[in-house]
């Protein structure tokens, strides 16, 4: 399974702005990331997760979209950021080194991140937390560079 890491110091994320539509930059980002890394034309990639991860590194609270186990998330911007706010308030409630997997197969888990990179082992490609949607563009970019090239 490839998993994708995309860090946040903090997630801005309220019902009155998920429901208006009006989410932060943050939102707008850790969506798109979810959407772009799991989303097929009518299909999901089963073997992908896209971890949000929100915190500092000693205490990060982690929301993991899992290809395998998500069921009744659509791949538009507002169903993903209704999933990820009550991921968010539920993951509030967990205790340090703890999971929980919710009904629609979302992994919740808070950790430091040294403990989720042995939970984890080798599946992890880390995108930077500054500009993430930066880093995703370039490597893009990067990759049709390299296609195009005879």
């Amino acid at each position: 399974m490839r998993r994708y890491l995309v860090r946040f110091d903090e997630l801005p994320i309220d019902k009155s702005s998920v429901k208006s539509g009006r989410n932060s930059l943050e939102v707008i980002t850790a969506c798109r990331c979810v959407n772009v890394g799991l989303f097929l034309s009518g299909s999901l990639r089963l073997d992908v997760a896209v971890s949000i991860a929100i915190g500092t590194l000693n205490d990060l609270t982690v929301v993991s979209f899992l290809g395998n186990t998500l069921r009744r998330v659509s791949p538009d911007e507002r169903s993903i950021s209704f999933f990820l706010l009550k991921a968010v308030e539920k993951a509030q409630n967990l205790e340090h080194d703890e999971s929980f997997i919710m009904d629609n197969g979302i992994e919740l888990v808070r950790s430091s991140y040294d403990k989720l990179m042995e939970l984890w082992g080798s599946d992890i490609v880390e995108v930077p937390s500054v500009k993430p949607e930066r880093f995703i563009l370039d490597t893009n970019l990067s990759a049709d560079r390299i296609e195009n090239n005879p």
